[in-house]
């Protein structure tokens, strides 16, 4: 492992070539019979960690007009997690209209603290309380595959309390911020880090830092400028996040669970080189890590999107790349592909389709096999529409194939499966305030593994969820 200077060294080279450009789970208590070690997916993937924030001013509850472009879960226009949270971007958000009111447009606590001058604050905070209960058809007990994060079949649980702090950038000019996410809960011990913090030993709760950078823009190369992020921060690999006010289910898809890092340490720049065309770039020193050094070297993630439409409201195209040496008791690179489509078919009906490959050499978790090698390939979209201002409908449709039978990433142990997944649930969004998510969730695969014993080929989970946002 290198020593930690080399670490700081890293960040300042990255600091300086970005003036010029712009958790996972923890490893299975039971596993499935594998010729390699199971996916011990230790991540969380917003799509969507802070890039731009917009107005602090709290919006009225949904009015009975639907907005311009469709929104996403958290009102925003539908998509990738820096439409979702973007804070340092600079980027407005969009009105409320129908859908979800977005967290950073709730301001409960933020007209508490600071009242009439919240325009002049120094910071905002934003916090959610979050909790579902799970029915599973093969029981209770912990199963790691599908569905996660609400992986305990009967069960009621407090999957999140958080609060987020953060220092939006000035798009306009030279400013710096920060972001802290702190959470408490069941997610936080699935998210717990893969090297570095502290541990969370009870897997029913736990506390950790989803996110803790400091940002700065810089108002160089074109008009949009560069925001830089250093620190433990969240990947732009994959359009949904681990947060709940960045997804549209309680559950998860296979893709977020085993084939992106989640959050990791390092050093990330996104040049806006027009109003439509963003450049993400990235060092990661170790997947899922937390101020720490995971793995033998660093990775490079990098991600193109762009607007489609004049007015970059309706269809937005990106791909990523992450690659680099994983595991610390072996060497071998691991490379995710993913390739992203989101479209506005109107003012009420979304769609984000994605498709994320991975291809490894070396596992995160464990010694690495003689002759190692793990592949995997998934195709999900996500399809949903505002019924009124207080009702959406959402659904999810997901093929994933783990060829090998590897650990994470992309593998699940079981080699050579197929798996399916079919979501569907309404959002009732009574209030700026309030989100209730229910939802039922049937999984199939072409070989047995579902249940705490791995032991089923098919389940249905009906899962019920509140989300509280101030």
């Amino acid at each position: 492992m290198l020593r930690k200077s080399k670490l700081g060294l890293g960040l300042a080279l990255f600091l300086g070539g970005a003036m010029t450009a712009k958790g996972q789970q923890v490893p299975p208590t039971s596993i499935p019979p594998s010729a390699y070690e199971p996916a011990p997916v230790v991540k969380g993937a917003v799509a969507m960690m802070p890039a731009a924030q917009g107005d602090p001013k709290a919006l009225p509850p949904a009015v009975a007009q639907p907005p311009e472009g469709v929104t996403g879960p958290g009102g925003t226009v539908a998509g990738t997690r820096e439409a979702l949270i973007a804070p340092e971007q600079g980027e407005p958000v969009a009105d409320a209209g129908w859908g979800p009111t977005p967290l950073t447009k709730v301001n409960i606590l933020n007209n508490l603290i600071w009242g009439e001058d919240l325009k002049d604050a120094p910071f905002l905070i934003y916090g959610w309380l979050d909790a579902d209960y799970t029915y599973r058809s093969t029981g209770h007990g912990q199963n790691n595959i599908a569905p996660v994060m609400n992986r305990f079949g009967d069960e009621a649980l407090l999957r999140q309390f958080g609060l987020y702090l953060t220092k939006p950038l000035d798009p306009k000019c030279l400013s710096w911020g920060f972001n802290s996410i702190f959470i408490v809960g069941s997610d936080a011990s699935f998210l717990t880090p893969t090297a570095g913090g502290w541990a969370n030993t009870n897997p029913r709760f736990g506390a950790s830092f989803t996110d803790l950078n400091l940002t700065m823009h810089l108002p160089i190369l074109t008009e949009g400028g560069v925001d830089v992020k250093a620190g433990r921060q969240t990947t732009v690999l994959g359009p949904m996040g681990a947060l709940p006010w960045q997804r549209y289910f309680t559950s998860s898809d296979y893709a977020w669970y085993n084939m992106e890092e989640g959050r990791y340490t390092g050093v990330s720049a996104t040049w806006h080189v027009t109003k439509r065309f963003d450049w993400y770039n990235g060092i990661e020193f170790g997947w899922g890590s937390f101020f720490d050094y995971y793995s033998p070297a660093p990775q490079y993630i990098t991600q193109l999107s762009y607007w489609l439409d004049e007015e970059a409201k309706n269809t937005k195209v990106w791909t990523t790349v992450l690659t680099g040496p994983t595991g610390q008791q072996g060497t071998g690179n691991s490379t995710t592909f993913e390739l992203g489509i989101q479209h506005n078919w109107n003012k009420y009906v979304y769609q984000i389709i994605d498709t994320q490959m991975v291809y490894s050499k070396c596992p995160i978790f464990g010694p690495k096999p003689p002759g190692y090698i793990e592949r995997a390939y998934d195709v999900y979209t996500y399809l949903g529409a505002h019924l009124n201002p207080c009702w959406d409908i959402n659904s999810r449709f997901e093929w994933y194939r783990d060829v090998d039978g590897g650990g994470y990433p992309g593998g699940f142990g079981i080699p050579n499966t197929n798996f399916y997944e079919i979501t569907v649930g309404p959002d009732y969004h009574p209030n700026k305030w309030l989100q209730i998510r229910p939802e039922v969730r049937y999984d199939w695969a072409s070989n047995p593994a579902f249940g705490r014993n791995y032991d089923h080929s098919n389940q249905l989970s009906i899962a019920a969820e509140i989300l509280i946002k101030f």
